[in-house]
């Protein structure tokens, strides 16, 4: 299978050492994007990296640690980052354009479209983003997390055909490779849910910020969206090109969904998780086989704070993850209207009564 749309995150390991920009791995990289990009692919590069360039540039000897320091460094190195971006490219005449996304960008849905619109007409224009999160502002609350997830966004955005996270390993393993030196790869997942019980994600790269957890996190997630997810050692050779052309490299998330519409591509992607509500039987049996909205009263758990139209999580009573959708009342309205049948809530709510507290419209049942 050949991806024409691709989302490429480069991880800051892959990127950076201790004397700055791996140019010689960049090259590499702009190697392989070149006959892409002539042949009329379509390419966005996720990258990671501000970070541990401004460390550097600043001679602080350590990671960043407090959030002041991260916003710090990132203004530091961001400069540094998209310069040479902008030379590797000019050297085989390809313009670059940076982009710097935040969650209240994603979330919001009139940013939501014009991020989106702008990403596509630069792709016209055969101009190859380079996304960072935009560190410099973004605070722990509203942070996505790391650019695995960032780029699991934006693969959504722009419905990529697939996403690939080029990391320092060589793929998924069974159990982590550190420790174990019977680790074996694991080349291809088909069912990420029942799969990814049985793979070790412990273990993360010394800069980076998304470990293997991250990683198969968002591969589940752009299941449900269509989109594959290939994870793949950056330093192998030609690994973009092999990727592209549906070659076997790293570890692929095989897709068992078809893409999601836009709204609930939406609400699975774009929208972080504030909280968790925990359903009875009869709830989950409702949702997952009868298409119903989530009530109050099939609810007995609350959990996390969250507000009118923010998105939360649905488990069952053993804390699997059944759903995701956007709520009609705050965590502390739930707390007391929980278990609680609707001709009760009517009378005692009046006017700031809501038959469901996620209307099926606005919920996405994970299959």
């Amino acid at each position: 299978m050949m991806y024409r749309r691709m989302v490429i995150k480069v991880g800051t390991n892959l990127l950076v050492d201790d004397k700055g920009i791996r140019k010689n791995f960049l090259k590499s990289i702009v190697a392989q994007i070149k006959p892409l990009h002539a042949a009329g692919r379509e390419i966005i590069i996720v990258s990671s990296g501000a970070i541990g360039l401004g460390i550097r540039k600043l001679n602080l000897g350590k990671k960043a640690s407090t959030l002041s320091e991260k916003q710090a460094t990132a203004a530091v190195g961001q400069i540094m980052l998209m310069q040479a971006y902008e030379e590797a490219f000019r050297a085989v005449n390809i313009p670059v354009a940076q982009v710097l996304l935040g969650h209240d960008d994603i979330k919001s849905k009139s940013r939501n479209i014009n991020a989106r619109n702008t990403l596509n007409k630069l792709l016209e224009w055969k101009v190859i983003p380079v996304i960072n999160e935009n560190d410099t502002v973004a605070t722990d609350e509203i942070k996505f997390g790391d650019n695995d997830t960032l780029a699991g966004i934006v693969g959504s955005v722009v419905s990529a055909d697939a996403v690939l996270i080029l990391t320092s390993v060589d793929g998924v393993y069974d159990k982590n490779p550190d420790t174990n030196a019977d680790a074996r790869i694991i080349n291809e997942i088909d069912d990420i849910n029942e799969q990814g019980k049985n793979i070790s994600t412990e273990g993360r790269t010394t800069m980076g910020t998304g470990g293997m957890g991250a990683k198969l996190e968002i591969a589940r997630k752009l299941n449900y969206a269509g989109i594959p997810l290939v994870i793949a050692n950056g330093n192998a050779d030609n690994v973009i090109e092999k990727i592209a052309a549906g070659k076997n490299e790293g570890t692929i998330v095989r897709v068992k969904n078809e893409k999601l519409g836009p709204k609930k591509s939406y609400i699975l992607m774009s929208l972080k998780e504030k909280g968790k509500l925990k359903v009875d039987d009869g709830a989950k049996a409702a949702l997952l086989n009868s298409g119903k909205s989530l009530l109050a009263v099939g609810i007995c758990g609350v959990s996390g704070e969250f507000n009118f139209g923010d998105a939360v999580e649905i488990t069952d009573m053993n804390g699997a993850k059944l759903g995701k959708g956007m709520v009609n009342y705050s965590s502390k309205d739930l707390e007391g209207i929980k278990g609680r049948r609707n001709s009760e809530l009517k009378k005692e709510l009046g006017g700031n009564f809501y038959e469901e507290v996620i209307h099926r419209d606005n919920l996405l049942i994970y299959r």
